[in-house]
């Protein structure tokens, strides 16, 4: 039997998109999609059986005056042998198609090119070799992929249509899948990656981007990424703000799933202007207005021979220790970023906070975190 559906399923690949299915993009995408439309296909086969010899046996027997029949047999061998082994023989069919896609996708060839992910509520990071990061998915063209997984919360789940995979991810252990997409998209299109497993209030905004690029543009991408602060700075060496204007907002679309910029509450304080209290740099520094641990005034914990020599130490730790200190309303829910982000870039992130608003008082980031200062 397996030898049999080597020979008759398709070579995997790219398949087209139908009315079923977006476009194939992966390795997996023919064997998947054609198990698919195997199983449906018999669907309608013995949907359409079925129903058609309901309708035609209750037209042929509807009741036509009072005769009475008498009973039918009660039972009929062949019949019963019937529909038990075929269908018997169709689901051991699509066990060994299934078992064969299945084997596939768990075997990761030993030159895959393997890609940290970390998920937590609510997004996603991609970290490299070179220790670039990324919040969306960068991968070579032609060459297999090994995503390694964990989450940092709740479960969460990766699922990429276009590539036909799918995996959880499990907080306290690592999950792996592995695809090959042969053609680039460029930096121009894109694919679509889900979270498919509910985790939350903004569950929903876990949607990021696959871009596939050819083997030069990714090198020279995963190259500049791993130093784009240092190439920031390096080339703009008059300008010590340009690292907070545009720094700062490619690193803060993490922090936007669950902070904001224009006041408004969300999972996490604002960073923008609360209720007149000022943004989250000038609350920092306004008696009784910040309140942590129940009621503690953060002033209390800032200071000279504190438990936070300066606003900026606070920030940190709020970054890299997060249940330190709680602020009063919210939970202890987010997850530290310890290993997720190198001190440059929180020093970043500190800096936008610092600067959410110009001498004028107008702000310099819009609700995205776009810089729309002077």
């Amino acid at each position: 039997m397996p030898s049999l559906l080597s020979q008759t399923s398709p070579a995997s690949g790219p398949t087209p998109k139908d009315f079923w299915m977006p476009e194939g993009a992966s390795n997996f995408s023919g064997t998947v999609d054609w198990v698919f439309h195997f199983i449906n296909y018999i669907n309608y086969f013995f949907f359409f059986l079925v129903v058609g010899l309901m309708v035609y046996f209750v037209w042929k027997y509807r009741q036509k005056g009072r005769e009475v029949y008498a009973r039918g047999p009660s039972h009929h061998t062949a019949l019963e042998l019937g529909w038990t082994i075929l269908p018997t023989i169709i689901v051991v069919v699509i066990f060994f198609m299934g078992f064969r896609g299945f084997v596939d996708m768990k075997t990761v060839p030993a030159d895959a090119y393997q890609i940290d992910v970390t998920a937590q509520q609510w997004s996603w990071q991609f970290k490299y070799p070179n220790g670039a990061t990324s919040a969306d998915l960068y991968i070579p063209a032609g060459k297999p992929v090994k995503l390694v997984m964990r989450s940092n919360d709740v479960i969460h789940s990766l699922y990429i249509p276009d590539f036909r995979v799918k995996q959880d991810v499990v907080p306290g252990r690592y999950t792996t899948m592995w695809f090959q997409a042969d053609h680039a998209t460029g930096e121009d299109d894109f694919h679509l990656l889900f979270c498919t497993e509910f985790c939350g209030k903004d569950h929903s905004r876990m949607n990021q981007k696959v871009f596939v690029l050819g083997e030069v543009q990714f090198d020279d991408w995963v190259t500049k990424q791993g130093r784009w602060l240092d190439e920031l700075a390096k080339n703009n060496p008059d300008d010590p703000t340009i690292l907070w204007k545009v720094g700062g907002p490619k690193l803060v679309g993490r922090c936007l799933s669950c902070h904001s910029l224009d006041g408004k509450s969300g999972t996490g304080p604002s960073w923008g202007d609360y209720d007149g209290t000022g943004n989250i740099w000038e609350r920092l520094d306004k008696d009784k207005v910040h309140k942590v641990d129940g009621g503690k005034p953060v002033q209390d914990l800032i200071g000279p021979g504190r438990k936070y020599e300066t606003r900026e130490a606070y920030l940190r730790a709020s970054i890299l220790a997060p249940g330190e200190v709680i602020v009063d309303g919210y939970g202890n829910v987010m997850p530290t970023f310890k290993g997720q982000l190198r001190d440059p870039e929180v020093d970043v992130l500190i800096d936008m906070m610092k600067n959410l608003k110009d001498e004028d008082g107008k702000p310099n980031f819009d609700s995205k975190g776009k810089y729309i200062g002077k």
